[in-house]
C-alpha cells in the first residue's frame, strides 16, 4: 500500500492501536504515523466490567432462562474481595484498576514492562515479578496491553494452564495477545471462564470453534468495547485535529 503513494507524508490512524501499520517501513520512507490515544478508555473499561459481571452473575444465561419460561437460578458471586490482576497499566489498565478499587477488590495485582508509579502510589497496586505469578494468584485477569511484536502470543498455553475453573480472563485489547487455539481448547474443557470482545481473526468465521464453547464459560461480544457514540465522535474529532495539526507543522499524537 505504501509503495502506491510515493509522496505520502502522514498515516492518520483512526484508532488507538496501530498494529496494522508497518511502522518500520513508514520510518524508512519518512512517513509520520498519528493515532488517537485514549478516545475509548471509558467505553473499554466499562465493557470490561460488563463482561466480568456477566460471568459472575450469569446475566446472559439468566436472561435466556427467563425467556424460556423458567425462574429459579443458582447464586452467583460478588466482585468484592476478589484478587484483581491487570496485564498492562497504561491508560485503559489504570482506568480499569480505578473502577476495580471502587468495587472493593481485595488486591490489585499488575504486570507491565513499564511500571506506572500511579498504580502503586495512588491505587495501592502491587506489581508481580512474572506473568505466572499473576495467573497463579489473581481471581480476575484483564488484558490491557497493546498488540506488538513483543505481546503477540504473550498469554500462552502454559500460563492458561495456571487458571482455575472459577478464574475469569477478560480480553478487550487484541485477540492475538492470547494463544487462541489453546484458549478455546481449555474453555471447551471448562478449565476457566472468559469474557472476550476481541479475536485474532475478525469477523469470526461461522465455523470458528469458539462459537461452540459452553455459555457457562464464555461471554463474547463482537469487538464493540470502543463503539460508543461518545467515543466515536471523540475519535473523529481527534483524527481530524491530528491531520490539521500535522499540516500546520505542529504534529500531535505521533507514534514514536
Amino acid at each position: 500500500m505504501l509503495m502506491k503513494f510515493p509522496n505520502l507524508k502522514l498515516v492518520a490512524v483512526c484508532f488507538t492501536g496501530y498494529d496494522h501499520v508497518d511502522l518500520d517501513e513508514c520510518r524508512r520512507r519518512g512517513i509520520a504515523v498519528a493515532n488517537v490515544p485514549g478516545y475509548s478508555t471509558e467505553g473499554v473499561a466499562e465493557l470490561v466490567f460488563g463482561l466480568i459481571f456477566s460471568l459472575l452473575r450469569h446475566i446472559p444465561r439468566a436472561h435466556s432462562h427467563i425467556r424460556s419460561g423458567s425462574w429459579h437460578w443458582p447464586p452467583g458471586n460478588e466482585l468484592r474481595g476478589k484478587r484483581f490482576g491487570l496485564i498492562g497499566t497504561g491508560k485503559i489498565g489504570m482506568r480499569v484498576a480505578e473502577v476495580a478499587k471502587a468495587f472493593n477488590v481485595s488486591k490489585l495485582l499488575g504486570w507491565d514492562n513499564f511500571k506506572n508509579p500511579s498504580f502503586t502510589d495512588n491505587l495501592g497496586g502491587e506489581y508481580v515479578a512474572s506473568l505466572a505469578s499473576l495467573f497463579l494468584h489473581a481471581d480476575v485477569i484483564v488484558v490491557a496491553v497493546a498488540l506488538t511484536n513483543e505481546t503477540r502470543g504473550l498469554v500462552g498455553k502454559k500460563l492458561l494452564k495456571l487458571l482455575r475453573p472459577d478464574s475469569i480472563l477478560i480480553n478487550c485489547a487484541r485477540g492475538a495477545i492470547i494463544d487462541q487455539e489453546s484458549m478455546v481448547e481449555m474453555l471447551a474443557e471448562k478449565r476457566f471462564r472468559a469474557g472476550l470482545d476481541v479475536y485474532e481473526l475478525e469477523p469470526l468465521p461461522d465455523n470458528h470453534p469458539i462459537r461452540k464453547v459452553p455459555e457457562s464459560n464464555l461471554v463474547s461480544t463482537p469487538h464493540l468495547a470502543y463503539k460508543c457514540e461518545e467515543s466515536l465522535l471523540r475519535r473523529h474529532d481527534i483524527t481530524l485535529a491530528n491531520i490539521l495539526a500535522f499540516f500546520a507543522d505542529s504534529p500531535q499524537n505521533i507514534v514514536s
